[in-house]
């Protein structure tokens, strides 16, 4: 547990400045040879691609590599549907269910 709550502040400081408005939600399900990602998106754009490629690549320098990381991208509310649902939630904007 205390791996993964490491994992979920470097997730935030990874992340910041680099939340757009079409990012709905972040969450992570941690081991420990891998870290995978899931972000939901009200929509796919070249910027919101980016973003999650800066969030990969910073925290991959913020854990000092070592530990295998993933990008689940998932266009839609972060509801029940979403894969990343049932993972540990770093980032929910607010009104994103709706």
């Amino acid at each position: 547990m205390e791996f993964e709550n490491s994992v979920v502040l470097q997730v935030l400081q990874a992340s910041h400045g680099l939340i757009s408005p079409d990012m709905l939600a972040i969450s992570a399900k941690v081991s420990s040879e891998n870290v995978v990602l899931y972000f939901a998106l009200r929509r796919k754009t070249d910027e919101v691609d980016e973003d999650v490629e800066d969030i990969i690549f910073e925290l991959d320098a913020l854990l000092g590599g070592g530990v295998m990381l993933e990008a689940q991208i998932y266009v839609g509310t972060p509801d029940e549907n979403w894969p990343g649902r049932s993972c540990r939630l770093v980032y929910l904007a607010k009104n994103s269910t709706t």
